[in-house]
C-alpha cells in the first residue's frame, strides 16, 4: 500500500499546494479507514491503491478492495473496469487545485 507521501509525491510540483497537500492527505486517511473497513470484511482480500496519473487537467489516484473469493464474472463499469470482484473502490480526483473523492 502507498503512502500518503508516495501520493503526494506523484503529483507536479506545481500541483502541490499547502490547501491541496491538505486535502489529499485527508482523502488518503479517509480512504485508508473505509479500505480498512471493507478489508476486514472480505474472506480473500485484494487491495490496491495507485498514484496519481494524469488524465487531461485531472490527476486521479485510484483504489479498490476485491475478494477473490466471489466470482469473477464479465461485469464491467464504464470505465471498462472488471467490477465483480469488487467490495470498494473509488479515486481521488485533483483538478483545477480541488480534491475530491469518487465511488
Amino acid at each position: 500500500m502507498i503512502t500518503s507521501d508516495q501520493l503526494l509525491n506523484s503529483l507536479p510540483n506545481v500541483e502541490r499546494t499547502p490547501f491541496v497537500e491538505n486535502s489529499v492527505r485527508d482523502a488518503y486517511s479517509r480512504e485508508i479507514e473505509n479500505i480498512s473497513y471493507y478489508t476486514k470484511n472480505a474472506v480473500n482480500p485484494s487491495v490496491g491503491f495507485d498514484t496519481f496519473r494524469q488524465s487531461g487537467n485531472q490527476f486521479i489516484a485510484e483504489f479498490w478492495v476485491n475478494d477473490l473469493v466471489l466470482e469473477k464474472k464479465n461485469q464491467y463499469n464504464w470505465h471498462m473496469q472488471n467490477t465483480s470482484q469488487w467490495l470498494y473502490a473509488g479515486c481521488i480526483l485533483l483538478q483545477d487545485g480541488k480534491v475530491s473523492t469518487h465511488h
